[in-house]
């Protein structure tokens, strides 16, 4: 693995294969998150990232998200600040 996430044919080598490679999430947990992922794109929610996911589903912790998205060097997403309205 070169330091940029790539392999030797210089293709960036996915988020699931990275984490189940590292021990994070089996192959099993990867098939559900992508599952969820295509089924949100079929229901019209905007793209979410199998890492975020993970996350969600409580595969994947945030420090192993982070791991995963540094070693394919890609910058962690910013997190999501909800403004609740209390009455």
């Amino acid at each position: 693995m070169h330091k940029n996430g790539t392999g030797p044919s210089g293709v960036r080598e996915p988020f699931g294969r990275v984490a189940v490679r590292r021990g994070y999430v089996s192959d099993d947990q990867v098939a559900d998150a992508l599952s969820r992922q295509r089924q949100l794109t079929t229901d019209g929610a905007p793209h979410k990232l199998i890492g975020m996911i993970m996350l969600e589903m409580g595969a994947l912790g945030t420090t192993e998200l982070i791991e995963v998205l540094r070693e394919l060097n890609i910058p962690a997403p910013a997190p999501r600040t909800e403004r609740r309205v209390i009455p």
